[in-house]
């Protein structure tokens, strides 16, 4: 009998982490622009106060039904070839566009980055109908709210 509790107990566990999977893509699913963003103050080995990361102004996201999600900026390929111009700019870029793949694991969000060819992962702090709170490496906490059809 104890055995048949303890296997009751794990479909149960199973079945309640599924569901929250997929509660997070139906709630993720629509458009979402940037709201506001924090810098979580880090230390170096001397103790000193680490500068934080630029600001970035093109940030948002249009994530889709499956897995597939559209980026404010575009991704580029830059070739082995590639040099910095007397401008500061890259020449023989290939520009790749703004779709990509996501998905979602536990409680986080995996964006597949197609410059570097990785995923960028994202923990989820927070996702709502209207707010979405992201926390990127614990460096910058990044707010983004929906944006609503009218």
């Amino acid at each position: 009998m104890k055995l048949l509790l303890q296997i009751f107990l794990i479909f149960l566990l199973i079945g309640c982490q599924s569901k929250e999977n997929k509660n997070y893509e139906s709630k993720i699913s629509g458009k979402w622009i940037f709201a506001e963003e924090y810098f979580i103050t880090r230390y170096d080995n001397e103790g000193f106060e680490e500068p934080p990361p630029p600001p970035r102004e093109r940030l948002g996201y249009n994530f889709f039904s499956k897995d597939s999600c559209e980026t404010n900026f575009s991704f580029f390929k830059i070739n082995d070839t590639t040099k910095l111009n007397f401008r500061g700019h890259y020449s023989d870029v290939e520009n790749l566009g703004r779709k990509t793949i996501y998905k979602i694991e536990n409680d986080s969000l995996k964006i597949f980055n197609r410059s570097f060819n990785r995923w960028d992962s994202f923990y989820i702090m927070n996702l709502d109908s209207n707010n979405l709170v992201l926390n990127r490496q614990n460096v910058v906490i990044q707010k983004f709210a929906r944006v609503i059809k009218k």
